[in-house]
């Protein structure tokens, strides 16, 4: 795929409570023309991406419309057309500053929806269980007459001598404590357990449901039924990480939305970097596990995110790449796209 680098239009569109939206568009010609900087992170991390966004010379009305919380979308095209570069929610509204000529207000959103701070209990469920439970009751004795020894004395010559004698009486009615052993159901919170046979996306998409987590796309490179049962421990964003991992795929986050993708997945979106597209030479970093990155910088590429597609045709470096992390940024006139690439 290759895209023509010319017409730059930019959207920074804020939703508010109501529904009211507020737009910066900027096309760079007559009426249009309100240049504003952005800088949109991606990488094949779980974890969203904290964005800004510079707005220049806006008065106080319109800084008074955003805050914390909105809904943002930032898009970005070579043309009329939209194409977003991110979606996410406003985290924090900066100070309005000036340098004495322009004033600035940094804006900073959250890509998509942060999910670490689910907690556990949030993907336990309910178990029934029978349990035996004892109640402590009152049985009445009812009242009878019985025969009641009774000890008296006489006097015989002269000694006193007792004898004894059996008598009627009333024995009243009494209450004696029973304890009664009976059944009953108790409910118990416990964690989510998937028998022998079950896949892995199928577990991922309980996991997620229970949990509330919205997954846009399953690309698992491995979805074999796990070989003996499995529970769901811990954080669902720790669970799901785990069973990402089990299935040789990657739980990351694409323009605001959470997907799993898979990494070594053939069909993919390809763009053909040529030295006409470099800005600069590619540049080749080594970590400490052996795996070598290259950093490019070419004009924006709206499309370009994590494990998109690299086919690099210059005379600095050939063959197929894809994207392991990357920035778009924008100063207002020159919008970039700086990406770091890995062997396929």
């Amino acid at each position: 795929m290759t895209t023509e680098f010319k017409d730059p239009h930019a959207w920074f569109i804020v939703t508010d409570d109501s529904g009211n939206k507020q737009t910066v568009f900027n096309n760079e010609i007559k009426d249009n023309n309100y240049p504003f900087a952005f800088e949109v992170n991606f990488a094949d991390q779980p974890t969203p991406a904290q964005n800004t966004v510079t707005l220049y010379n806006m008065s106080k009305k319109h800084r008074d419309f955003y805050k914390k919380g909105q809904k943002c979308v930032l898009a970005f095209n070579w043309g009329k057309s939209q194409k977003t570069l991110c979606e996410g929610y406003l985290s924090q509204i900066g100070v309005n500053q000036s340098d004495g000529t322009t004033e600035n207000i940094v804006i900073t959103y959250t890509e998509g929806t942060d999910y670490k701070n689910i907690e556990a209990r949030k993907i336990r469920v309910q178990k029934k269980k029978k349990v035996n439970q004892y109640t402590t009751v009152k049985k009445k004795i009812p009242g009878k007459w019985v025969n009641k020894r009774i000890h008296y004395y006489t006097t015989e010559n002269g000694k006193k001598v007792g004898h004894y004698k059996t008598k009627k009486v009333y024995q009243k009615a009494t209450y004696k404590k029973k304890r009664v052993k009976h059944k009953a159901t108790k409910t118990f919170m416990v964690n989510m357990a998937f028998h022998k046979g079950k896949t892995l996306e199928q577990i991922i998409k309980a996991v997620a449901s229970k949990a509330g987590i919205k997954i846009s796309k399953i690309q698992l490179h491995k979805n074999t039924p796990i070989k003996k049962a499995y529970t769901a421990k811990g954080k669902p964003l720790t669970v799901l990480k785990s069973l990402v991992k089990r299935g040789e795929s990657k739980l990351l986050y694409i323009r605001g939305d959470l997907e799993i993708l898979d990494p070594k997945v053939k069909k993919r979106t390809w763009f053909v970097i040529t030295d006409d597209i470099l800005m600069t030479p590619p540049s080749m970093d080594e970590d400490d596990e052996g795996t070598t990155t290259w950093e490019i910088t070419t004009p924006l590429i709206p499309e370009v995110s994590t494990l998109t597609g690299i086919i690099m045709q210059s005379k600095y470096l050939k063959g197929k790449f894809f994207v392991s992390a990357g920035q778009h940024t924008s100063d207002g006139t020159n919008p970039q796209s700086q990406m770091s690439i890995q062997k396929v």
